[in-house]
């Protein structure tokens, strides 16, 4: 479940995402789209921060179970997916 990304890769895809909206000429923003760029950068890095915090509390529930499974065994996958889903919901956001 777990999403790590290089900030080299973080790059290319918001890269891409401004190249989409440059290309598309529907398109009518006020800044500059260095400004988008970065905005896209920082947007994308704070989600990743997220995700690894909801990851972190998912694998310390899952640790403190009375009943540890083995890491990596199907029952401590269910249960970590199970956590993550609780703390994705807290805070209104899905991961499929």
């Amino acid at each position: 479940m777990s999403l790590k990304l290089s900030r080299n890769k973080v790059n290319h895809i918001t890269k891409q995402i401004v190249d989409y909206i440059e290309e598309n000429e529907e398109n009518d923003y006020m800044v500059e789209i260095g400004e988008v760029r970065l905005k896209t950068f920082h947007i994308i890095m704070e989600e990743l921060r997220t995700f690894e915090k909801i990851e972190d509390k998912a694998r310390e529930k899952v640790e403190a179970q009375k009943k540890t499974a083995p890491y990596g065994s199907r029952e401590w996958e269910i249960l970590f997916r199970k956590y993550c889903t609780e703390e994705l919901d807290k805070l209104g956001k899905i991961w499929d």
